[in-house]
């Protein structure tokens, strides 16, 4: 273990992928990209590994990282769906690769926990999309109650939305997103304001907050 050095584990599993047609070269399309562009931001270790069709993880550079991490894989898969479980704690080989090979520790033990909650056929339609386990019941409660709202607004972005969201993250303004997009700053700015656009940024930076208070 890297003494007392904690970590995040993400392990994502895509909901459906039976159902999606060229799914393989559909998720290492989206997968690589993001891999490159996380490491170049120094918010994971190494790339992401798929650990099998439909699941894939990696381990964080630190836990305040998982907001941004979690918001991206988010908007960068639409119009796939995940579960993403987060596990927070110590992490034995969190630099060899890949990391399902060479990693282990309590974060991923409690990734896997928290997979396992996600895929709970009990949960009915009220099964949640994001879980923390981090070890800490306090955050554990404050961190999924947070994700359990931001998610349910997810489900109400319309495509349309989504494409605004992507052009705005890209772009890094609405003007330009607007050129991008060919309409007007108007339509990009109503869009992001219907598609809770701020208020998924502003779960990302408060949750980040919470969770350098924490750990």
């Amino acid at each position: 273990m890297t003494a007392n050095r904690l970590y995040a584990v993400i392990t994502a599993d895509v909901i459906d992928s039976r159902h999606i047609e060229s799914f393989r070269h559909k998720r290492d399309a989206k997968l690589r990209p993001l891999s490159r562009l996380h490491l170049r931001d120094k918010l994971i270790v190494s790339e992401f590994a798929v650990t099998a069709w439909d699941e894939f993880q990696t381990v964080l550079s630190k836990p305040s990282a998982v907001p941004r991490v979690v918001l991206d894989l988010r908007r960068n898969f639409y119009p796939m769906q995940l579960w993403i479980a987060l596990g927070l704690g110590k992490v034995s080989e969190p630099r060899k690769k890949p990391v399902n090979q060479f990693a282990g520790g309590e974060a991923f033990e409690r990734a896997r926990l928290g997979a396992e909650r996600l895929k709970d056929d009990k949960a009915g339609k009220d099964r949640p999309l994001t879980w923390f386990i981090s070890g800490d019941e306090v955050f554990d409660l404050i961190a999924n109650t947070i994700y359990r709202l931001h998610d349910t607004l997810l489900q109400d972005v319309s495509p349309k939305q989504w494409e605004t969201i992507l052009a705005q993250t890209k772009m890094g303004s609405q003007e330009l997103a607007a050129k991008k997009l060919a309409v007007n700053v108007s339509t990009v700015s109503r869009n992001l304001r219907r598609a809770h656009f701020w208020q998924m940024e502003e779960t990302c930076k408060a949750v980040e907050k919470i969770i350098q208070a924490y750990f």
